[in-house]
């Protein structure tokens, strides 16, 4: 079985999105220690100072085992460096910022519910810019299914409200709109350029400008680095350029409203991690039922059938 017939069978795309949904899931309770240690869980310019040093580490690993594997690196085109700064500010800068100021003006539940969401964005928007991208009755229902296992995931945590911010709700919006408008470039361009050279250049590009946005809020010197906090950024460095390098794999070769329900895993997995890791959060059945939703929802859509 050749590449491109592996990435589009159903069992391995669902063992790829559930490395990638675990590897991103693991970012959330890390993230949280890595906070813990700097003290800066109040600290929006240290947390941005975070993200900026973990995605250019990560472009940087991935640069190097490029060069290790004698990968080009060299770009089709020249406008091609400009179209992967834009997914850079898309996908990083952009998403990252509007993510860490407005989980600070809101409650975790409704930013998973929210960033969720995204997945209906990427299925709507792929059903009408892309003539050979529809949904169906069955992807509708696989999607939906799914993100009632978000919602179940969260339902323990905090009161979900009705009030809405601009800093807080409407940020964890664009954080999804922006995501979901850097997959669609991706999926134009990857067909000729290997996703993770694009990862690579999209994560340094990203974390560049995103330093510099941090540099507005706090000085570098907030980030206060020790042996324990350099194997936490290595390790979320590697997990971060392992997890874009396949999901823009799967992205190449599958059809975007095929894998948006893919992309409810993250919290899922999230929420799992957290409880396995972290004292202060606990695991309940409500995260079984959750995965098994988002599962459900994983293989109807793939098999394009309801079981």
């Amino acid at each position: 079985m050749n590449k491109d017939k592996i990435l589009t069978w159903p069992p391995a795309v669902m063992l790829i999105a559930f490395i990638c949904a675990m590897l991103w899931g693991s970012a959330f309770p890390l993230l949280k220690i890595g906070f813990s240690i700097l003290h800066i869980e109040k600290n929006t310019g240290g947390k941005l100072f975070f993200a900026a040093y973990r995605f250019l580490s990560a472009g940087i690993i991935l640069f190097l085992a490029l060069l290790f594997c004698k990968k080009p690196l060299k770009l089709p085109a020249g406008k091609d460096y400009l179209t992967l700064f834009i997914i850079g500010l898309l996908q990083t800068t952009f998403q990252y910022l509007f993510f860490y100021i407005g989980i600070s003006n809101t409650t975790s539940m409704k930013a998973s519910i929210i960033t969720g969401s995204g997945s209906f964005f990427l299925a709507a928007f792929s059903h009408f810019w892309l003539k050979d991208d529809r949904l169906t009755p069955v992807k509708i229902t696989g999607l939906i299914v799914g993100f009632i296992g978000i919602i179940i995931v969260n339902f323990n945590n905090e009161r979900f409200g009705l009030n809405f911010r601009l800093t807080g709700e409407g940020f964890i919006i664009l954080t999804s709109l922006s995501s979901v408008s850097a997959l669609f470039i991706v999926k134009k361009i990857s067909s000729r350029i290997y996703p993770p050279v694009l990862s690579a250049y999209q994560l340094t590009f990203g974390g560049i400008v995103l330093f510099a946005i941090a540099s507005l809020f706090e000085k570098p010197s907030v980030i206060e680095f020790s042996s324990e906090l350099v194997f936490l950024l290595l390790y979320l460095s590697i997990a971060t350029a392992t997890a874009f390098s396949l999901w823009y794999m799967l992205i190449k070769y599958n059809k975007l409203t095929s894998i948006a329900v893919y992309r409810f895993l993250v919290p899922v997995c999230g929420a799992f991690l957290s409880a396995v890791i972290l004292d202060s959060e606990s695991f309940t059945w409500l995260t079984i039922l959750s995965l098994v939703l988002v599962s459900y929802g994983m293989i109807t859509t793939s098999m394009e059938k309801p079981f």
